[in-house]
């Protein structure tokens, strides 16, 4: 706990304040979450009652289970394949890392093995330096090509 209130004073954030804001919110959004699942009970016991009247007393609670299962299932399904995305994500964000990491660390330790040579310090560093910045100045900056510099679209 020491460790969060040091790195939240680095940040500027006053601990006390925060927590204070959270405790007198607390009462509110409990309050909140009590009358909103009131209202859902009873526009669950509504729609029971309606089904009811309309398949009998049988039926309705199966469509309601049924129906709430299918609910489930959906977000089940929804939370596994954003969690596989951003696994996904991650490992690829990692594997770029490690090839950038790997060439960096190869291209360091060749460094002074290749300026020992009169040619490549004469012709190679400004050859280099061209290249680099060609590339650089070639490398798109992530605006999509089809937006105006004001952000709307070109059509």
């Amino acid at each position: 706990m020491q460790l969060l209130a040091l790195a939240a004073s680095v940040l500027g954030i006053e601990v006390d304040e925060l927590l204070e804001h959270v405790k007198r919110n607390a009462m509110a959004w409990s309050a909140v979450a009590l009358f909103a699942l009131i209202g859902l009970v009873f526009l669950l016991v509504g729609l029971h009652a309606w089904f009811v009247s309309m398949w009998g007393p049988i039926v309705a609670p199966l469509i309601i289970g049924a129906a709430a299962a299918v609910i489930a299932i959906a977000i089940w399904a929804g939370i596994t394949i954003s969690d596989n995305a951003a696994r996904r994500h991650a490992t690829q964000r990692r594997n770029t890392a490690e090839k950038t990491a790997l060439v960096t660390t190869a291209a360091l330790t060749a460094i002074p093995l290749v300026m020992k040579s009169d040619l490549v310090r004469k012709v190679g560093i400004p050859i280099g330096g061209a290249l680099a910045a060609a590339y650089l100045l070639a490398k798109p900056t992530g605006s999509r090509p089809d937006r105006q510099a004001n952000g709307h679209d070109t059509e």
